[in-house]
């Protein structure tokens, strides 16, 4: 996604002398980071109020890549394998790119684990927490992984139920956990494209004049 400010630089120029001029490609980059910055900070409000609970580690794949005096493009986006810096083997574009457009998710492996809210809480997240799974296999007595005969609910990981107060053996009453799934659809449900186009109409503007007033100022 582009945003183009050139018709307000243009009509925000007129009237300057040519020596005043030459101050603008200072004043549009220095303009355009701080505008930068601005979207930046009204897309980590955003994900608050559009998505449930995003993790730390989200908000913080929101990075700013500045412009300079003969580059004047800055970019706001997802922290991705060719844009921003940060530590975490699934960079945030990989799957803010679904939040955004929507879209399917494969698994890497065999299948997606998915929690059974009404039988596992996950964590405040929505996800599964990490090291769950090998936790829960690990208890061989209470679960077990497959699909279970003369079920119809598919495979997944399973919990045996106690039964008054003391753990049932194989074959008791049982209910699923995790669900294994083979791919998940996703519909759009963060707004980037329009939070970042709110926020620089709202800024760009008095970014520039106020970046133009410091540059005349620096030239006298």
């Amino acid at each position: 996604m582009q945003i183009s400010v050139k018709s307000d630089i243009k009509k925000l120029s007129k009237g300057l002398s040519t020596i005043q001029r030459k101050q603008i490609p200072f004043a549009t980059s220095k303009a355009l980071n701080a505008t930068a910055f601005d979207a930046q900070k009204s897309v980590k409000t955003a994900l608050d109020l559009q998505l449930d609970k995003p993790t730390a580690y989200t908000k913080r794949g929101v990075q700013v890549e500045k412009s300079t005096k003969k580059n004047l493009v800055a970019k706001v986006g997802f922290r991705s394998r060719k844009f921003g810096k940060g530590q975490g083997a699934i960079p945030q574009a990989d799957y803010m790119a679904r939040q955004i457009k929507g879209g399917t998710r494969v698994p890497r492996g065999v299948a997606i684990p998915v929690p059974v809210p009404s039988n596992m809480k996950p964590n405040k997240f929505g996800n599964i927490p990490r090291g769950k799974i090998d936790r829960l296999l690990a208890d061989k007595d209470k679960y077990f992984s497959g699909v279970p005969k003369g079920t119809k609910d598919g495979a997944g990981i399973w919990q045996r139920m106690p039964a008054n107060s003391k753990r049932k053996k194989k074959g008791g009453k049982i209910r699923m956990v995790i669900a294994y799934e083979p791919k998940a659809v996703y519909q759009p449900r963060f707004r980037f494209k329009s939070v970042v186009e709110k926020s620089v109409k709202q800024n760009f503007s008095k970014r520039f004049q106020s970046a133009m007033r410091q540059a005349l100022k620096s030239a006298r």
